[in-house]
């Protein structure tokens, strides 16, 4: 049996490792303590973010297929907010979310999805590859020193620009890819002594340095206390992300209250994240599948479908059914789709 690795452990990458998991060995790396990738969920108790997705969507067949146990289980759960599109702190559109498309969480974390798929899955967590060597098979290094050999696929499912510091210049893709810019992001969380009044438990926003603002402690069996998260805008992160934190912080806890048109009150908890590889610059959907059938390497990523998590599905989804399709691993499709049509929103 062929052994995959399979570089991170985001939505991406658990998918695919659910695809090929009856074809194939599957070992995934992930440099983080857990798994789930930017559908994260950070906790300082007695508060919980979901400081990266803050939501999905469900367009296609394929992707409301492999949801629905989750659905069934309770590991997500629709989201039914009170939506408002503001330009600054003026609301220009309300809408409500339960008369509306179906928006869905994690519960009661957006961590507990990539929790529950990497179920059954070998995971090696807090081991960042920094490496790939090819000598007869893939060699992976981690950054510790350690050693992983005998692997016959290498599948990246970092960010793009995570990936081109892996594979090498000679990928099939590797040009491709590197056209593929993203662009950063600020995750504030605040958590408070007292809700604070507020007409909406989710925005969009202009005119800002803040593009989202929600009441994530309204999102389904979230802990009591209130809290919120705000994102910054794409502009203001690439311009402050090596700034030092707490003047950060400092600047978008006070944008957060002029967008609310009232002071914070009593602020327990302040935290910031900020995530580097957010979002891609340019949101088409190409479809690409980035495979070289000549050296066994491979990648996906919601990336190479507009950033959402169910781009981060589909790219997996469509990555696995070529591979099986083409007979790289063996003969077979993945989930109920013709292996051969591609999945696009």
């Amino acid at each position: 049996m062929y052994r995959i690795a399979i570089i991170g452990s985001g939505i991406s990458g658990l998918s695919a490792a659910h695809f090929l998991k009856t074809h194939a060995q599957i070992t995934l790396f992930e440099k983080s303590r857990g798994s789930s990738g930017r559908a994260a969920t950070r906790r300082a108790d007695p508060f919980a973010f979901d400081h990266g997705a803050q939501y999905f969507t469900v367009r296609t067949k394929p992707f409301q297929e492999f949801i629905q146990p989750l659905l069934d289980n309770g590991t997500i759960a629709r989201w039914n907010p009170r939506y408002v599109r503001m330009e600054g702190p003026r609301i220009v559109e309300r809408r409500h979310w339960a008369e509306d498309e179906p928006r869905y969480v994690g519960v009661p974390g957006m961590n507990q999805i990539g929790k529950y798929l990497a179920q059954g899955l070998e995971i090696r967590l807090e081991r960042k590859i920094v490496s790939l060597q090819h000598t007869g098979k893939w060699v992976l290094t981690d950054h510790l020193g350690q050693v992983h050999p005998g692997f016959d696929w290498v599948i990246s499912t970092v960010p793009a620009p995570q990936a081109l510091s892996l594979l090498p210049p000679s990928f099939l893709h590797y040009r491709d890819i590197e056209a593929i810019k993203m662009r950063a992001c600020f995750a504030l969380m605040l958590g408070f002594e007292k809700p604070l009044p507020m007409e909406f438990e989710a925005a969009n926003i202009t005119k800002s340095n803040l593009n989202w603002i929600a009441m994530n402690s309204h999102k389904p069996n979230r802990p009591e206390p209130f809290t919120l998260v705000a994102h910054s805008t794409e502009e203001y992160a690439e311009a402050h992300l090596y700034d030092d934190h707490p003047t950060v912080m400092k600047q978008l806890v006070a944008e957060t209250a002029r967008i609310l048109g009232h002071g914070l009150g009593s602020i327990k908890h302040k935290g910031l994240h900020g995530w580097h590889h957010a979002n891609n610059a340019d949101r088409k959907q190409n479809g690409a599948i980035w495979i070289d059938p000549g050296q066994n390497l491979a990648a996906c990523g919601d990336w190479c479908f507009g950033g959402r998590i169910e781009g981060a599905f589909t790219s997996a989804y469509n990555l696995a059914n070529m591979m099986l399709d083409s007979g790289l691993l063996t003969r077979g499709r993945v989930a109920q789709a013709p292996a051969s049509r591609l999945v696009h929103h």
